[in-house]
This record gives C-alpha cells, structure tokens and sequence, in this order.
C-alpha cells in the first residue's frame, strides 16, 4: 500500500512540474519607437509571432502600450524587470558596450542584410563570453545601416566643411568622430532629432537614410552627403530579461534561440536594407533635398581621420578582455566585403 501511495505521489509532482512548464509565460515588450516603425512592424511583432508558434503557445510576447523609462534607459528597464523585452541601441549609453561599438565604426560596409547578421556572428564568437551584456539575455546583435550627413544649409563635402556645425551624434564613436572633424556633437536619440531641427538647435544630423524618413528630417533639410561604406553605423541588440527567460522551459528556450540570434540579425539587417532603399528614393524626390555621394577625396581624408578613432575603440576593447581588436575588425570587414561582392 505504501509503494502505492509513493507511487502516486511521484506522479502528481511529475504531473505538477509539467503543468508549471505548460503555464504560458507571457513577456512584456517596451518599445522607445513608433508603433508602425519598420523595425517594429516587419522584425519585432513578425519575431513575437514567431515565438509563440515555435512553442505553440506557451510563449507570449504582449506589446506595453507604451514605453517603460526612457530609450536610453530600455537597458535596465529589462534588467530590473520593469518589462521583459525592448530594442536597444548600445549607443545611447556611452562607455557602456565598449565591445559591440566596433558595429558604430566607419566603412563597415553597403549592405546590412549581409553585414547585420556577419556582426551577431562574430560578436558571439569573439565577445559575448566577456559578459558586456550581464544581468539580461541577449537574443540578439547587429550593425544596422550604413549613416550618413544630413544638414539644414551647408553642404558637407571635405571634413573643412564639418567645422562648427552642431550635429545629433547617435553614439560614442560618432561624438568622437564629430570632435575630430570640428564638428559639436550633440548626442540624442533619434526620436527627438525633429523636435531640435525645428528649434533651430542643432545644423543637422549624423543618420541613416532610413532614420531621415522615419523621423521626419527629409523636408527639413537642404543636404544630404551619402558616404559609401558608411560613415557609421550603430549598435542594435534585443534583450529578455533573465528571471524571466528563466521562467521558460529549456525546450522552448532552445527553439526561441533557433528564430534569434543571427536569424533575428538577418530580419533587421534586410527591413534596414528596404528602408534605407525607400527613404533614398523619396530623399532623391525631394526638391529641397539635394543629395550628393561623397567624393573619393573626401572618402580618403575620412578613413584618415578614423584610424585613431579605431585605435582608441580596441585600446578600450582590449581593457575589457578582447585579445586583438584590430585583428577581429580587419577580419570581419574582409568578411563584409567578400560577401558583398559575391553578392552583385
């Protein structure tokens, strides 16, 4: 009677465990940008959905009606658990990612379908294990897009003409940058880059194509100097918060991990890609917008100026345990550019 009885015990704790696995987890998403933002629309909602059918329902992400903190603080906003997921950029907290701002560098590359998901590969190889991103889980990394110079009424086509502008910087490495051209980096996040243009507070602003449409700048401005390769890019990352994931059976976990990662990388890489391609056709449409790319002299006295931007990044990189830098970065744009000639 008493094997019976333990028996059915065991079982009910068996039965229990399995049921507390059932239980739908439902994850909170605080987003600092627009509901019908691309990113928003074609790679964050289409990823949720994805989620819940790769665990038949036993996942869940809910849509916050509105953001939790600030787009500079969506980092301890998931940390803290204040919601479970958000998009991040690394860049509006300087100092912090030391490591994922080798995606801010200049010339990293043309094609963000390509180099978006390269970035999350090697960013997992070479330094996820040095923990820059402890206390949430990152389910993904990437560059996004190549950034270009956009200004109200002077042209930008030597780095003479950079001097005394005030510029909306998009991160560490672009403050800098601005710095070493004379330029007054004025570092906010995109979302409030119309409101200063309007108040007449800045001349202009560092920005992907996208980004000048998406945040309304196109008929503000007078110039837009395009920079083959990429003046800059920028940091993006998707996090969950831990106690949370935790609350997520291994099985599901595993087949989150399966549609993240570089797969979610490849998803941002390409709505990039379409609306840097849109936003280029509707700058180029615009009368009071003239467009320009940068010339291969201005190209030249560029990759001058960053070689000790790319420096000072590996010498920080470097005091937060990567090996070689330099080494990592020549690798991965020797990568970038096999992979987009291959691709013509």
């Amino acid at each position: 009677m008493k094997a019976i009885l333990a028996a059915v015990a065991a079982a009910a704790t068996i039965a229990t465990a399995a049921a507390s696995w059932a239980e739908t987890v439902t994850m909170k998403y605080s987003s600092w940008l627009p509901d019908q933002h691309h990113v928003n629309q074609r790679v964050m909602y289409p990823w949720f959905a994805e989620i819940e059918k790769v665990t038949e329902g036993r996942v869940k992400v809910e849509v916050l009606p509105k953001m939790v903190g600030t787009a500079l603080s969506q980092f301890d906003v998931v940390r803290d658990g204040l919601a479970d997921v958000s998009f991040i950029v690394a860049g509006y907290t300087p100092g912090r990612f030391p490591l994922a701002e080798m995606a801010e560098l200049s010339f990293l590359g043309n094609d963000a379908r390509i180099f978006a998901p390269i970035f999350n590969r090697y960013y997992r190889e070479h330094m996820e294990p040095l923990n820059e991103f402890e206390g949430v889980e990152l389910m993904t990394i990437m560059s996004n897009a190549p950034g270009n110079v956009l200004t109200l009424k002077k042209p930008v086509r030597s780095i003479e003409d950079f001097k005394g502008l005030k510029l909306r910087s998009t991160g560490p490495y672009t403050t800098a940058l601005l710095n070493a051209v004379g330029a007054i980096p004025i570092l906010k996040s995109s979302a409030e880059t119309f409101e200063m243009l309007t108040a007449g507070t800045i001349d202009g602003s560092l920005a992907q194509r996208e980004t000048a449409k998406n945040m309304n700048m196109i008929d503000l401005m007078g110039h837009a100097t395009l920079v083959p390769g990429g003046l800059f890019s920028s940091a993006l990352a998707v996090i969950v918060n831990p106690s949370t994931w935790a609350k997520i059976s291994a099985e599901d976990r595993e087949a989150i991990n399966a549609v993240s990662h570089e797969a979610l990388a490849l998803s941002m890489g390409t709505s990039f890609y379409i609306a840097d391609a849109d936003s280029e056709e509707t700058m180029r449409a615009t009368p009071t917008l003239k467009v320009e790319t940068a010339s291969d002299a201005f190209v030249a006295e560029l990759k001058e100026v960053v070689k000790p931007l790319e420096a000072d990044w590996a010498e920080r990189a470097k005091a937060k345990g990567l090996a070689d830098p330099l080494a990592v970065l020549a690798a991965f744009r020797a990568e970038v550019t096999a992979a987009e000639q291959a691709a013509k």
